[in-house]
């Protein structure tokens, strides 16, 4: 179990598709995670409207985190998700 106390964060994206491959990436490398999501404009965003010329992927940003004994092995998965993705 992932809690404040024994976790370290392994990187915030910004976009859609790096959060899918970085999530895939962690799963198949067998390290458990959690991903914190925080939106900007959600109030806007749910009804439908979002802010003018701003790409809909870049209203949220996805923080990772996974077990500090895991850090190392989840950083060469990230690494290897966002190389090829």
């Amino acid at each position: 179990m992932i809690t404040i106390f024994n976790r370290r964060e392994l990187i915030t994206l910004a976009s859609t598709e790096k959060f899918f491959n970085v999530r895939e990436a962690l799963s198949a490398a067998g390290i458990s995670n959690h991903v914190k999501i925080r939106g900007s404009g959600a109030g806007w965003s749910s009804r439908g409207r979002g802010i003018p010329g701003m790409r809909q992927d870049a209203m949220y940003t996805y923080t990772f985190y996974v077990l500090r004994d895991d850090y190392n092995k989840a950083a060469a998965a990230m690494q290897t998700a966002l190389r090829n993705g």
